[in-house]
């Protein structure tokens, strides 16, 4: 038995995310879960007297009415927590071109959940767990980017610079601020204060390097060092100096395309951890 309760507006913000209109259900399909759950329902409002026609609530106002009106008459949330369940079972799901759709509502759901200290489980099940109490710490709880970045271990550098980007879905900046990142911590570690090809040419200079990370004393050492310089100078190719440079709008980036980025910058993060200052070296 849940004992937590969701109040009024908690109740609305879950209406509106079952009910949104690209990812969310139809009308009908959240009709047929009322009527699962057993929960009556409400008119929309809508009306047509020959010419003259009355629009209605919309899909979200409507919803809510009959949860609300549930609530109500019952004096309970039992058939309300009925319902997201209902809404959030896999089972409904397991057609992979459904899958964005139960993303977004399995995530924006627990979002508002987590803050009434509810949640539903992947399995669909509503359970009372620690309530967050900012919307940062339910990123973090909720969000599946988040356990894509811990999947593929990204350097905590790279994470420094992109979190909030990322999280909130913005690649863009995500995979820009990141790319920045690198260059700032060659810049930490060698004191240097150009940036792009300029700064990793200096930086990683085979006669007079600002930094190193091994003896470069086989070819197979000089190899390695001139070959981490090349993938951070590809890396602002890549990355950097197009996104630098090319309108938000056109360049296009998707999630899979940002991890793939992020894990590369993670890449050579993970070698910088390894370097350490010329001595000698102002």
């Amino acid at each position: 038995m849940i004992k937590k309760n969701l109040d009024a507006q908690q109740l609305k913000a879950v209406c509106d995310v079952l009910a949104e209109a690209n990812l969310g259900y139809t009308k009908t399909e959240l009709t047929r879960l009322l009527e699962q759950s057993g929960i009556g329902i409400v008119p929309d409002g809508k009306q047509s007297k020959g010419y003259v026609y009355q629009m209605g609530l919309n899909k979200r106002e409507w919803l809510y009415n009959c949860l609300a009106m549930e609530v109500n008459k019952s004096h309970s949330l039992n058939r309300v927590y009925s319902f997201i369940e209902k809404s959030l079972n896999p089972v409904a799901f397991t057609d992979e071109r459904s899958r964005d759709k139960y993303i977004f509502l399995f995530e924006g759901t627990n979002k508002v959940l987590l803050l009434a200290g509810l949640e539903v489980t992947k399995e669909g099940k509503m359970i009372e767990v620690v309530q967050a109490k900012t919307l940062d710490e339910v990123d973090r709880r909720v969000n599946s980017l988040q356990r894509q970045l811990y999947n593929r271990a990204i350097h905590s550098e790279v994470q420094k610079y992109c979190i909030k980007d990322y999280l909130q879905k913005d690649y863009y900046d995500a995979v820009f601020e990141a790319a920045k990142g690198l260059a700032q911590r060659v810049r930490d570690i060698t004191g240097l204060t150009t940036d792009g090809g300029t700064l990793f040419q200096t930086a990683f200079s085979k006669n007079d390097p600002y930094l190193f990370f091994n003896s470069m004393k086989t070819d197979s050492e000089i190899s390695e060092f001139i070959g981490l310089k090349e993938l951070m100078e590809a890396i602002f190719h890549l990355v950097r100096n197009p996104v630098a440079h090319t309108p938000k709008i056109n360049w296009k980036v998707d999630e899979n395309k940002a991890l793939d980025i992020l894990t590369l910058i993670s890449f050579a993060h993970k070698y910088l951890d390894e370097c350490h200052k010329m001595p000698g070296k102002i």
